[in-house]
């Protein structure tokens, strides 16, 4: 009896560990929501004596859920604005205005997300010196961007990425419209693009921050030339030649208008030359031996010089 009680209480005792295992499994932490920071990125460093934050949002509408979310979008947006924007300047104002900072549910648990500013320069005497605005827009689909883990995180995870969106997005339009007015950490203007350069001292002639020398004519020697310097003949003495040259004889042409005929000289004659007579063939020679020896025939009627035999 003693070990059928034991073997019936083990089970009653093993199942009740189960139950304290499964409630002690379903205590999960619950979420926590940190606010964004925006320390890390570079300042920007405005041009004006102070920066001024101004919320201009409309009233929430009936399907508006931004009060709901654990870090509302106009909160994210005014934590953007002290961190990032920093008054570099000694006078005038930069005014950043919230237009629009939005979650609204549709049906079928969709979010769409709106987030909009503008930043006005204001001079010291109340002039508008510049302009620029940013806007960003981002919608949540239940079941297609991430998983659904509840309302709450569906909003803050929606504000985080409107914010990481829109702070890109203001630094943009602000370097594109405003970056006359934004400083380097120096106070330098960053828009500024003349560069400054020494100059060599006049006669150096090299370097690398020596000035262009200026163009001079050929004939003139460079002031960088290293050595004496060249002596040149004056430009108005030339040599001249020695003796003159005798111009050449020109020969006259027959005035071909001039009154009568031109009498021209008759071409020389030539005269006949006898046919030649027959003469016996040369004897073949071998290539390499002179030809054998003969006498040679002068043609008939060819008459010898005088004081010659024919």
């Amino acid at each position: 009896m003693r070990a059928a009680f034991r073997h019936a209480a083990l089970p009653a005792g093993f199942a009740a560990l189960l139950l304290l295992a499964g409630c002690g499994g379903s205590d999960t932490p619950a979420p926590t929501f940190k606010a964004p920071t925006y320390d890390y990125l570079t300042k920007l460093r405005l041009n004006v004596g102070q920066v001024q934050i101004v919320d201009q949002i409309p009233p929430p509408g009936p399907s508006d859920l931004s009060a709901q979310s654990p870090v509302q979008p106009v909160d994210a947006m005014r934590i953007m604005a002290q961190q990032r924007l920093v008054a570099a300047g000694n006078s005038g104002t930069a005014v950043f205005t919230i237009d629009q900072a939005a979650i609204t549910g549709q049906p079928g648990g969709t979010l769409n997300g709106t987030l909009a500013a503008h930043l006005d320069i204001i001079g010291p005497s109340g002039g508008h010196n510049g302009y620029a605005e940013a806007h960003v827009l981002r919608q949540f689909v239940p079941g297609t961007n991430t998983d659904n883990d509840g309302l709450k995180t569906e909003l803050y995870n929606l504000t985080n990425q409107m914010m990481s969106d829109m702070n890109v997005e203001l630094e943009y339009q602000l370097r594109r419209t405003l970056g006359d007015w934004l400083l380097d950490a120096s106070g330098a203007p960053i828009g500024a693009t003349v560069e400054q350069q020494n100059l060599a001292p006049p006669g150096s002639g090299s370097g690398p921050s020596a000035a262009p020398a200026a163009t001079a004519p050929a004939l003139m020697p460079s002031s960088s030339s290293v050595g004496a310097p060249v002596q040149l003949a004056p430009t108005s003495t030339l040599p001249t030649p020695a003796t003159p040259v005798a111009p050449m004889p020109t020969q006259a042409t027959p005035d071909l208008n001039a009154a009568g005929p031109t009498q021209l000289a008759p071409p020389p004659q030539l005269a006949p030359q006898p046919a030649p007579q027959n003469t016996p063939p040369a004897a073949a020679t071998v290539p390499g031996t002179s030809p054998p020896p003969g006498f040679l025939r002068l043609p008939n009627g060819y008459l010898a010089p005088s004081g010659g035999t024919p």
